[in-house]
């Protein structure tokens, strides 16, 4: 099975395109957990909106592999986490360090003003031991990335396979430990944009994603 970014709506209602987002969001978000049973008369109560609306969602959301056909049905998809982090890891190593090279050559001063603004919040996230805030702050800080890159088709690759990695750690809330090693390397990265220095970036980067995957590995 294979995890689609989520390109390619076109005919897309604006209602079937808002039963979309929010059906996909509580998937990744694990409030519909890997293999439950689906009924789009169900879902369509759930998120208040008409059945044929869902129903066009649910075509799309299958079709993009987040969703799979039962005898009975739908249900959402099952798949080894541990072979999707590998899988998303290899493309989102490569993909981040050209991200952080290009960000290095066109940051503003605005974009990294605003990347350090996060920094007292990861530590706090991390004293609290807060996962939910720290994974969100960390998909700020990435998308303040991908922004500094100054390209459009580049950012939104690299928004969607976070996406997809973002689901992962979310199954992982409670099992995440280790937070304030990681966050050092949010500040690496911005020292290194800052002197616009686009191989540190880059090693900062990989460092990042690095010890993202070490603290994830061990618990697939």
């Amino acid at each position: 099975m294979s995890f689609s970014s989520g390109f390619g709506k076109e005919g897309f209602t604006m209602s079937a395109d808002k039963a979309y987002e929010l059906i996909k969001e509580r998937i990744i978000s694990l409030e519909l957990d890997p293999g439950v049973s689906l009924s789009e008369i169900a879902l369509a109560r759930q998120i208040g909106l008409s059945p044929a609306p869902v129903g066009e969602a649910v075509g799309r959301l299958i079709d993009e592999g987040w969703l799979e056909r039962t005898d009975g049905g739908v249900r959402v998809t099952e798949e080894s986490l541990s072979s999707i982090f590998r899988q998303l890891f290899e493309v989102r190593s490569v993909l981040e360090k050209l991200a952080g090279r290009l960000a290095a050559e066109r940051v503003t001063e605005e974009q990294i003003k605003n990347m350090e603004a996060l920094l007292p919040q990861f530590d706090k996230a991390a004293r609290e031991a807060d996962n939910q805030s720290w994974i969100q702050l960390d998909q700020r800080f990435h998308e303040a990335v991908y922004d500094a890159a100054g390209n459009v088709f580049l950012e939104n690759v690299l928004e969607q396979l976070f996406i997809l990695d973002l689901r992962i750690w979310y199954l992982l809330l409670n099992r995440m430990t280790d937070l304030p090693r990681v966050t050092e390397t949010y500040r690496d990265t911005i020292k290194a944009l800052k002197a616009g220095d686009a191989r540190a970036t880059e090693r900062a980067l990989t460092k990042h994603i690095q010890e993202s995957e070490d603290i994830v590995m061990p618990t697939l």
